[in-house]
């Protein structure tokens, strides 16, 4: 085949593909229902395309319609499979309020949709997340939400967010039993369940339909063990979401993998990602700040959104030079190549289609953990410290 039909081939293909990496079980319908409960119907529909489809014509918007703000990038956990766990601890924080402040009176007075408070941490370490979200809400963002581990989501804390006007939580919850009890060490399943329903009961007890509550899960950890992990959370989760298994060693890199030389990423048309630290990075796959873009300390959003930073790394997708040029993107899946496959059911009751990453190892195999937190990255002054900050919950 030649470029150019190799070209053209990507472009189709992956033109109809809005998620590369997430499934949820029950589908369309599961996730209109969600869509609609989120409201802002008309103003969200219009988001949608502007976050899928400009960046598919390679159209950028004049402001980004979405913003990832790190409330925190600290973490109590040491997950084996989460790139935080080796972070260099130099390089985590919180964010303060006045620079969250900052960033949100822009995105107001812009017209962002939607802000996500988390991405390489815990966002309750945040002894202001509360605060966060409602001044997000009362300066008029229509959806505000974040990722949680949920080990520090108490009774209090589930109602101050419900109270907070929290649009929708997201809880990372990898398999049942002792693969969840192994990855989210030293959190357990059965607690964990335990800590968002109650989020649920009360929610429901209000008669309010937010904050919203998606679950979701690791391809391979829920092989043969899917039906489990529905019937856990179908009466409590509002979506349930399957994600395919991504690089989760740290020394392999995306040019020892099968990629898409003419991949082009939607991130660096759609988002901009604020660590704690105001610095920029190129996206949510540059843990370690390899590619800063800019810092909204001393700049402004639209600025570093309209800079030669910014517009350059459109250029090497545009350029096909994506994997070459910028360091995140030979750690990133985005760009591998996929191939189409099913949910295994031990009982056949979940049939679900997804696509899996070629050549990406699976995290989980038979119910095993492939992967070992180091012991030297949790010592035991950590390992008090974090018990310190659970006893505090």
């Amino acid at each position: 085949m030649s470029e150019l039909n190799k070209k053209i081939s990507s472009f189709f293909k992956n033109f109809f593909i809005f998620e590369k990496a997430y499934f949820t079980i029950g589908g369309f319908k599961k996730n209109l229902s969600f869509f609609l409960k989120g409201g802002h119907l008309f103003r969200h529909l219009l988001d949608r395309v502007r976050f899928y489809i400009y960046p598919k014509l390679l159209i950028g918007a004049q402001f980004p319609t979405h913003l990832e703000v790190e409330a925190a990038s600290k973490c109590q956990m040491r997950c084996p499979m989460c790139w935080t766990t080796y972070m260099p601890e130099k390089i985590k924080g919180i964010m303060k309020f006045d620079l969250f402040k900052k960033i949100v009176d822009e995105a107001a007075s812009n017209n962002t949709f939607s802000i996500k408070l988390s991405w390489r941490g815990e966002p309750m370490l945040n002894p202001k997340i509360i605060e966060m979200v409602k001044y997000a809400k009362e300066k008029g963002i229509p959806h505000v939400a974040f990722l949680t581990n949920a080990e520090l989501l108490t009774k209090k804390k589930s109602e101050e967010l419900i109270e907070s006007g929290l649009d929708w939580i997201s809880i990372s919850a990898d398999g049942t039993d002792q693969v969840y009890n192994k990855i989210r060490f030293p959190a357990k399943f059965e607690e964990t369940l335990e800590r968002v329903k109650y989020l649920r009961d009360l929610r429901d007890s209000k008669n309010l339909t937010k904050p919203l509550i998606r679950v979701q899960s690791v391809h391979s950890a829920l092989e043969n063990n899917s039906e489990k992990y529905y019937e856990s959370w179908k009466n409590i989760a509002d979506k349930i979401n399957v994600i395919s298994d991504q690089i989760r060693d740290v020394n392999k890199k995306i040019t020892d993998l099968d990629y898409d030389k003419y991949f082009m990423c939607p991130k660096p048309w759609q988002r901009l990602a604020i660590g704690h630290d105001g610095k920029v990075h190129q996206c949510i796959a540059d843990y370690y700040g390899e590619n800063i873009l800019g810092n909204i300390n001393i700049e402004t959003i639209k600025q570093v959104w309209n800079g030669k930073k910014n517009l350059a790394l459109r250029k090497t997708f545009i350029d096909h030079i994506f994997y070459k040029a910028n360091t995140p993107c030979s750690k990133c899946v985005y760009g591998l190549k996929q191939e189409t496959g099913f949910l295994k059911s031990s009982m056949n009751k979940l049939k679900i289609k997804i696509r899996k990453y070629k050549s990406v190892p699976d995290i989980v195999t038979s119910n095993k953990v492939n992967l070992e937190t180091p012991t030297e990255l949790i010592p035991q002054s950590k390992v008090e410290e974090y018990k310190k900050i659970i006893s505090q919950k």
